[in-house]
């Protein structure tokens, strides 16, 4: 899974209604454009942000690859200057009802826009005309998710990324060993888990020592670790499988102290389960630390501006 970002300029309404976006295949003058040849990238279940007007209007799902189209009649005068023959990828289209702006939003946007044909401005927020569609990362294309409280399925995007991610380890010119552990240390497993089991004895929370009832949970998620980060055992913690649950989707984390933090839904649940809220998971180790951070500002503190 991909994610896009799509500059309508003029024809916003036209391929919103009509379930698609196109372009010409070259400039008005023959040159090639990235930002047109772009189309030819998007596989179905990619995800697609359409802007016009300085705002996100709407996200949307390929439902195609790209295919060979004519210019689109709906556009009318919109567009004369360009080729007849174009590329066109279909879209089943979602309009938000908040519109997005990326100007209100720029001090965390702009760091994450492509750095080669980037659909706006990072000094500014200004869209970039000569831009159709642009590739934007999958930390850019969360983050717009979260803004948009859309229908799309967040946990869907997070397992593509990591199976990406695991995918590309084989390629790694490492022992194959090394591979092995790295993809089991996705799930908790092998190296990993004997690494923090040296480190952490039970689950901070509830107390619990059989290893049998407990994750190995990674407290910078696996899919934003280097590689010697994903196998270090004081980047994790041993939790029962519904405190894991809390901690791996932001709605608790811990302070350098190791007090609990935790966001209104989080407190309800740590209190259903007699778990006081305010407690504190006790003392923690300097190298544990840093990860903490990241968990702090990254996983738990988005999942309260989103909630």
């Amino acid at each position: 899974m991909a994610f896009w970002w799509v500059n309508h300029k003029q024809t916003f309404k036209q391929e919103f209604e009509g379930g698609y976006i196109w372009s010409p295949k070259r400039k008005k003058n023959g040159a090639r454009s990235q930002t047109y040849e772009n189309l030819c990238l998007v596989q179905p279940a990619d995800v697609v942000f359409s802007y016009a007007d300085g705002q996100i209007k709407a996200i949307g799902r390929a439902i195609s690859g790209c295919e060979d189209a004519a210019k689109p009649g709906e556009f009318g005068a919109a567009g004369n200057a360009w080729d007849q023959d174009g590329w066109r990828v279909r879209i089943e289209w979602e309009r938000l009802l908040k519109p997005i702006r990326p100007k209100e939003h720029l001090p965390t946007i702009a760091p994450l826009l492509p750095s080669k044909h980037s659909p706006i401005r990072a000094v500014n927020g200004d869209g970039i005309q000569s831009c159709y569609l642009a590739s934007i990362s999958n930390k850019l294309g969360l983050f717009l998710v979260g803004l948009a409280g859309s229908s799309v399925d967040e946990e869907e995007i997070i397992e593509a990324e990591e199976k990406q991610q695991e995918a590309l380890l084989w390629d790694l010119n490492i022992a194959e060993t090394e591979k092995e552990q790295l993809v089991k240390s996705r799930r908790g497993q092998g190296t990993f888990r004997t690494r923090l089991e040296d480190v952490e004895k039970a689950c901070r929370l509830t107390g619990i020592t059989d290893g049998r009832f407990l994750i190995a949970s990674h407290i910078k998620p696996w899919r934003f670790c280097s590689n010697k980060e994903r196998l270090d055992g004081y980047n994790g913690f041993l939790l029962a499988p519904h405190v894991d649950l809390l901690f791996d989707k932001g709605y608790i984390s811990f302070s350098d102290d190791g007090v609990i933090l935790s966001g209104a839904l989080g407190r309800a649940m740590l209190k259903a389960w007699g778990i006081d809220p305010e407690g504190s998971i006790g003392g923690l180790r300097e190298e544990q630390k840093k990860y903490l951070a990241y968990h702090r500002d990254e996983i738990f503190t988005r999942k309260q501006t989103r909630s």
